[in-house]
């Protein structure tokens, strides 16, 4: 009991240090996410629950959703809450259940905390959470940021209960009475997650009992080195990418932690910097060949040259996609809505092609790219990095500048892909 005393002393000093103007919780319905909401009502914060309906388990959705209801009623909390119909939305770009829920959840609270000055983003991660993170990311050949976890404080997300094991919530909710929905799909060992959790941890743990903790402070120093860190690689990364080689001297500054995190941020995989020792060894012209020979390193007297695949080093910009059912009361040049029935399989982006074509609003029959951008009065250094979105049979947007009307949504549309085009002001984005 006093652990769990000197638990919530520390929940309460970490929203004395996080102050926000309101607190909007990732409320699933779940025993951890009530927990918290019950420990900040406690402490009088301002909150304002989010809650995002999958409509993956039949009823059982709909009684979560039900619960979180019924409690904002109850308690006069604020509720936002998001349907989402995840499975048409994998039908139709494809991509990983659990990938692409966390996709839609954290998309979900971005667009609601962005609406209000000075808000954090609250979400119930716990210990246990923690050192489940630890053995994915361990067994994905993780480096030390992924081997880290999750940070109590990251922007606009805070995470409070990293300090509190599920045993002790289950305590807690249980002396306050606390309602709650368990999800039957966490007893299932259908994801690595689940496995973890239910069956290998619990052997380990019984196993080595001193086996938790030691991660929990392994991950402490992983977190405070990774702070270190991050500047410092970010300026040799650049530096390499411009130069397209690895000094030797650079190299020999770093540790095997830090090389392994310098790789990363490159996209050069892991095995490659297991065999580094050999390579550098090795004679010159000796090479190690990845991505279906696309890539390589390549021994020099001094350094070690690096040919990447140009699309590989110039990435295209990020397209967030999540599904809705209306239409925002204002829009920006950066976010479409599209009909999903009127978009055929996965939407994409990439730089325009001669030839590019849609049909804009208010004109009969199509109009090229390139007359678009003419109008429009681009500059002609701007007109090669102009983006479009498309799908498998058409161009849906000339981005900034026109929309496909076909594939428009509209207040009658029943289900709509919103689309956001992030683009990263710090990169470089050019052609191939």
């Amino acid at each position: 009991m006093e652990c769990m005393i000197n638990k919530i002393d520390l929940f309460r000093k970490f929203f004395q240090i996080n102050k926000a103007s309101k607190y909007f919780v990732a409320a699933s319905g779940g025993l951890d996410s009530m927990v918290l909401i019950h420990l900040m009502i406690s402490e009088k914060l301002p909150i304002h629950l989010l809650h995002v309906n999958y409509n993956l388990r039949g009823n059982d959705s709909f009684l979560d959703a039900e619960l979180i209801s019924n409690f904002c009623k109850n308690n006069s909390i604020p509720l936002t809450t998001k349907n989402v119909e995840l499975k048409l939305h994998l039908e139709k770009n494809g991509g990983n259940l659990q990938n692409e829920a966390r996709k839609v959840r954290y998309s979900f609270f971005n667009e609601i905390q962005s609406k209000t000055k000075d808000s954090k983003v609250v979400i119930a991660h716990h210990q246990d959470d923690q050192i489940e993170t630890f053995w994915i990311q361990l067994l994905r050949d993780a480096g030390i940021s992924g081997l880290a976890g999750m940070k109590e404080v990251n922007e606009i997300f805070l995470r409070p209960l990293l300090h509190f094991t599920k045993h002790e919530l289950k305590s807690y909710a249980q002396l306050h009475s606390i309602k709650w929905r368990e999800d039957a799909s966490n007893s299932k060992n259908d994801y690595l997650r689940n496995r973890l959790r239910n069956e290998i941890i619990p052997s380990l743990s019984s196993k080595i009992p001193t086996l938790n903790n030691s991660i929990l402070c392994l991950q402490q120093i992983f977190q405070s080195q990774i702070s270190d860190d991050d500047e410092m690689l970010e300026i040799l990364k650049r530096k390499i990418q411009n130069e397209q080689k690895i000094d030797f001297e650079d190299l020999r500054r770093l540790n095997s932690i830090q090389t392994i995190e310098l790789f990363k941020k490159l996209s050069v995989p892991i095995f490659v910097y297991k065999e580094l020792n050999k390579l550098i060894e090795a004679q010159k012209g000796a090479k190690i060949l990845w991505n279906n020979n696309q890539n390589c390193l390549i021994k020099e007297v001094n350094y070690l040259s690096l040919s990447i695949n140009k699309k590989e080093l110039n990435e295209m910009p990020q397209l967030i996609i999540t599904i809705t059912d209306s239409l925002p009361s204002t829009f920006n040049k950066s976010t479409y809505y599209f009909d999903a029935k009127n978009v055929k399989g996965k939407i994409q982006v990439r730089f325009w092609q001669k030839g590019d074509r849609l049909q804009p609003i208010g004109l009969n029959g199509s109009k090229l790219v390139s007359d678009i951008l003419t109008d429009a009065k681009v500059a002609n250094n701007e007109r090669n990095e102009q983006f479009v979105l498309f799908d498998e049979e058409k161009i849906l947007a000339c981005h900034g500048h026109s929309i496909d009307k076909r594939a428009l949504a509209t207040k009658q549309s029943i289900s709509i892909f919103r689309v956001e085009l992030k683009i990263d002001k710090n990169s470089s984005y050019s052609r191939p």
